[in-house]
């Protein structure tokens, strides 16, 4: 799964990176953040009446038939394999894909004898953004309406399955517009276990595991935090 996110590009980075322009697109704050959770608002791209909008979205997609805030957890990752065939998504797939651009993320060992989680940061290389799919949509709530997004995941590749055995679905930024308006098929097509320039991926800190820390030494490579085992 994709629990965590990094983003230390700026808005108007962000804006570039999807050849914008327009000041208007980049017109929303983007501070670094270095432990974004569900709940939190990302800049997300999406077309709409043929043109390409950047919107923050909040991270988490609640059914669009509960038109209420009951404090049930958002559903923050969607299954490639399932979105098709969920009644939660398979609508979005049709009228409702997204990117979500970040700087890297992260993901959590855990092992079996202890049942330790092991916090590992994954990024491209430089911390060049990385474009993850995601479905969305618009729920209203009394008379508010809310962007809500989840993220797609895929089978980790084999670089990053030593860690976990799920990876966001990356998407390549020359697909980008396939992923945004291509048919089904080609867009679906497109949710694959990465398999382009190799990520980076090292152990950080336990202190990321409570989201109130917020800091670049969250991202710092640390000795290992793994216990022996019997078998060590």
């Amino acid at each position: 799964m994709c629990g965590r996110l990094v983003i230390t590009s700026s808005a108007l980075e962000i804006a570039e990176h999807f050849d914008f322009a327009s000041e208007e697109q980049s017109a929303v704050e983007c501070t670094p953040h270095f432990n974004v959770a569900p709940t939190h608002q990302l800049l997300s791209l999406f077309e709409s009446d043929g043109k390409r909008v950047l919107e923050p979205f909040h991270w988490g997609m609640q059914p669009l038939w509960n038109a209420q805030q009951d404090g049930r957890a958002p559903v923050i990752n969607a299954r490639a394999e399932t979105i098709t065939e969920k009644p939660m998504f398979r609508d979005r797939i049709v009228g409702g894909r997204c990117v979500v651009a970040v700087n890297g993320y992260y993901e959590w060992l855990t092992t079996h004898a202890a049942q330790q989680k092991i916090p590992y940061f994954i990024s491209a290389q430089n911390m060049r953004l990385i474009n993850m799919c995601a479905l969305w949509h618009t729920r209203v709530i009394g008379e508010t309406s809310v962007k809500e997004f989840a993220i797609i995941t895929v089978a980790a590749n084999e670089q990053l399955s030593a860690v976990h055995h799920r990876m966001p679905a990356i998407v390549d930024p020359i697909n980008v517009d396939t992923w945004l308006k291509g048919s089904i098929a080609d867009s679906v097509q497109l949710l694959q276990s990465w398999g382009g320039e190799p990520l980076q991926m090292h152990e950080v800190s336990t202190r990321v595991n409570a989201v109130r820390n917020n800091s670049p030494d969250n991202i710092a490579q640390v000795s290992t935090q793994v216990l022996p085992t019997l078998f060590d």
